[in-house]
């Protein structure tokens, strides 16, 4: 006897729990339009992100001044702001790494 595995697998589907993954009619879809038609210079990209890097650093040790002579009471907020610094930090030397190594093999490549 030789049993249909589809059909054994719908038989195990309790009716009414059953939920189709395709729309009756797909979602209507648009191109995605770049926000501005000014290209972004990889120099201003960087600048943005260290600038923003160096904006965490400078509130968190604000924060932390603050907490420290006791104008502020936000132990939480001073930790957090801290936290975000220091993440913002370690992602930044990750992708300063990763430009240098990208630099120094490039460097090395005899052409």
């Amino acid at each position: 006897m030789n049993v249909d595995p589809y059909a054994s697998a719908i038989a195990t589907i309790v009716p009414g729990t059953f939920v189709p993954d395709v729309a009756p009619k797909p979602p209507a879809s648009e191109p995605i339009e770049p926000e501005s038609s000014a290209t972004v210079s990889f120099r201003d990209t960087v600048k943005s992100m260290l600038d923003d890097v160096n904006d965490k650093m400078v509130s968190a040790g604000q924060s932390a001044q603050d907490l420290a002579t006791g104008k502020s009471n936000d132990f939480d907020g001073a930790i957090k702001s801290m936290e975000e610094a220091s993440l913002a930090f370690q992602f930044t030397m990750a992708v300063r790494n990763k430009l240098l190594s990208a630099y120094t093999e490039i460097q090395q490549t005899q052409f």
